[in-house]
């Protein structure tokens, strides 16, 4: 079956408009996600660690952090301690060498 260059172009439309609002954020979400990033951005800075860590805030204020093999554990399990007790964080998975460290205790 053949179709017409409209019908490509408007099928491509409503299929790519679809992909982005699977995607996309509310409001709400990007709020809780600037709260946070805002947080660990400091903590990390306040701690010399901002350039030895990389981290992703999910839309809910998880975090996921990820230290380089060179940071010292009692460096690391400070600052997420500290990050776990920001009301802005709903929770932090830490990990260093691809291994998982400060265990989850739990999740707000």
């Amino acid at each position: 079956m053949c179709k017409s260059p409209y019908q490509i172009i408007a099928l491509t439309t409503i299929l790519l408009s679809g992909c982005a609002n699977q995607y996309s954020l509310t409001k709400e979400e990007m709020a809780i996600q600037n709260r946070a990033d805002a947080v660990v951005s400091n903590v990390l800075f306040e701690h010399e660690l901002d350039e030895m860590a990389s981290y992703n805030v999910r839309k809910d204020g998880f975090l996921v952090v990820k230290f380089a093999k060179s940071v010292p554990s009692r460096k690391y399990t400070q600052v997420v301690e500290i990050l776990r007790s920001s009301p802005d964080i709903k929770g932090v998975r830490a990990e260093q060498g691809g291994r998982e460290v400060c265990k989850l205790t739990g999740y707000r």
